[in-house]
């Protein structure tokens, strides 16, 4: 005969009991699926828009390196400091939070002001406007690149925990309640048998005498 794996009284108030309980299992068991599934689809995306966003950011810095090296090339290293000195740099970073089946994935927004002139344009070179410009571009991207990355480590904890939470229904809880109501089950319908049995052995005597 099966084991049972909880250990309850083997009564019909606990097979009852023990039939609901395991009934809500496979209901959470099919909604952690499902939210698996989501979490899984989101994270796929994001990881996918963390590549193609990392690149964007690997070329805009390449760019901006490549138009500063040519402003040091016309200004100097000393001049493009001393320019770089004036710049008042100002900024605005709004971060929100949206759900994906419960977990919380950031969404960051950056504003800044117009971009101005900050140093004499008379001492300095085109190329240094250009330089501030792509420098401006990467900011912004890098911005995107951390909410992605931020994004992509959230979800891929929520997968983790949700898995763990699938397997641990499917493959301790779930055969749990089986057996145990398995178990009392038997039990039950052996007492049934021996119930009717004795019912009938009595009814044989009682009508020989």
């Amino acid at each position: 005969m099966t084991m049972a794996r909880y250990k309850v009284a083997p009564t019909k108030t606990n097979l009852f009991t023990l039939r609901r309980e395991e009934q809500f299992a496979r209901e959470g068991h099919r909604f952690l699926e499902e939210k698996r599934d989501v979490l899984m689809l989101e994270l796929m995306t994001a990881a996918v828009k963390t590549g193609d966003m990392q690149k964007k950011v690997d070329d805009a810095l390449k760019e901006a390196f490549g138009a500063l090296e040519q402003a040091m090339v016309r200004m100097g290293r000393g001049g493009v400091k001393a320019a770089a000195l004036a710049v008042d740099a100002d900024g605005d970073i709004n971060i929100r939070m949206r759900q994906v089946m419960g977990t919380r994935v950031p969404l960051i927004e950056m504003r800044t002001g117009e971009l101005k002139p900050c140093y004499s344009l008379m001492d300095t070179s085109i190329t240094l406007d250009d330089a501030a410009v792509r420098f401006r571009k990467v900011l912004g991207l890098t911005v995107q690149l951390a909410q992605l990355r931020t994004g992509v480590l959230r979800l891929s904890a929520a997968v983790r925990k949700t898995t763990r939470r699938v397997n641990a229904l499917e493959k301790i809880h779930l055969p749990d309640y089986q057996e145990t109501i398995k178990y009392i089950n038997d039990i039950l319908e052996n007492q049934g048998r021996e119930g009717f049995f004795i019912l009938k052995l009595l009814k044989s005597r009682l009508m020989e005498r």
